[in-house]
């Protein structure tokens, strides 16, 4: 695993206040309206482009390139290095600017205004407001605090990336260089950002195994909101084919009472032969194919949907009301209310996983 990101040491640094971008957006002239920018700056500026890189094998890198306006910009230093392949993007132009900066705590040059050109927002932010303690954005931000005692006046910049802007393209092709590299730089880290990224990965190839013909959302929706949880619960219960009708993971399928196929949430809401009644009236109330996934997630058809497993417990409990007319059926219970009844009580048990 290796040495894991500090985020327990705090360090009491202001933030690097950003100035507003002179693009507002990677479409419009971002090269013509950058180099505009550039002109308006007083000479001796040091102007600084930073980036990160990831290669498809995992590597990481940061790069990096300082300038100084005389009136054109003449390169003073620049850089990279190999962050290892347990690190994001985003961690990688965290440490670029670190990097690129400690270049001016030992140079006998004026203090001037520097400008650190950074084409992740996410980036910016961070180094504006550290809330989350990330190591690489406290070690820059520890920097630009020495920087400020001895006179340096630091700003970030936006600045749009693969848009023909020389000073970022050069940065860029650093940042690939330092991910191709084999020696990690010693502030290597496994992040924790890289942690989530693959926490995510893992989670959407999951998903795709279980649920392929379903996209997934991390958004919650919108129609969902002001429901009751047991309700909600219900419907994903029978979405995915994890509720108490359905049997448990290590065993094997049990023949649904209908006798047409094996018991699952999805047949039972389908096909199953005993819920006929109750389907009819669902699919009178609905839009799109029972068959298809989208049927389920539809917003048009939760109300009906959820009157559905009301009235008939699917997703909520294993004992299941089945039409009235299927008297032979052994576990339809005796209790169940009218197919106008409210919702059975849940069985609410061991939740599954």
């Amino acid at each position: 695993m290796g040495k894991l990101e500090d985020r327990t040491t705090h360090l009491p640094n202001d933030g690097i206040q950003p100035i507003p971008s002179p693009n507002p957006d990677k479409t419009t002239k971002p090269r013509r309206l950058h180099e505009k920018w550039l002109c308006t700056l007083p000479e001796d500026t040091i102007i600084i482009y930073t980036d990160g890189s990831q290669l498809p094998d995992g590597g990481t890198g940061c790069g990096w390139a300082v300038f100084r306006k005389n009136p054109e910009l003449l390169q003073l230093s620049e850089g990279h290095y190999h962050l290892g392949k347990r690190a994001a993007v985003f961690d990688a132009e965290l440490h670029a600017v670190q990097e690129a900066t400690s270049s001016l705590l030992t140079t006998i040059s004026p203090r001037v205004e520097v400008y650190i050109c950074i084409d992740n927002k996410a980036a910016i932010d961070t180094l504006s407001f550290n809330k989350s303690n990330h190591e690489y954005a406290r070690r820059t931000l520890a920097h630009i605090e020495q920087l400020r005692l001895l006179g340096w006046r630091i700003r970030t910049v936006w600045c749009p990336s693969h848009c023909d802007i020389p000073g970022n393209d050069y940065a860029d092709a650093l940042a690939k260089q330092g991910a191709a590299g084999h020696t990690p730089c010693q502030y290597a880290t496994t992040t924790k950002t890289w942690l989530l990224t693959q926490a995510r990965s893992q989670l959407l190839r999951r998903w795709k195994a279980e649920l392929p013909l379903s996209a997934p959302s991390f958004k919650f929706p919108d129609h969902l909101r002001d429901v009751e949880w047991r309700e909600t619960r219900a419907l994903w219960r029978v979405f995915s084919n994890r509720s108490p009708s359905d049997p448990h993971p290590n065993e094997a399928d049990d023949l649904c009472p209908c006798g047409k196929d094996t018991n699952s949430s999805l047949h039972l809401l389908r096909d199953c032969t005993l819920l006929e009644t109750h389907r009819a009236r669902l699919l009178a109330s609905t839009v799109g194919d029972i068959q298809n996934s989208d049927f389920i997630t539809n917003p048009k058809n939760f109300l009906p949907l959820r009157l559905f497993l009301r009235a008939t417990g699917l997703g909520h409990t294993k004992l299941l009301c089945f039409d009235r007319t299927h008297t032979t059926n052994d576990n339809a219970s005796d209790d169940c209310e009218s197919d106008n009844s409210g919702s059975p009580e849940p069985d609410f048990g061991v939740f599954e996983i």
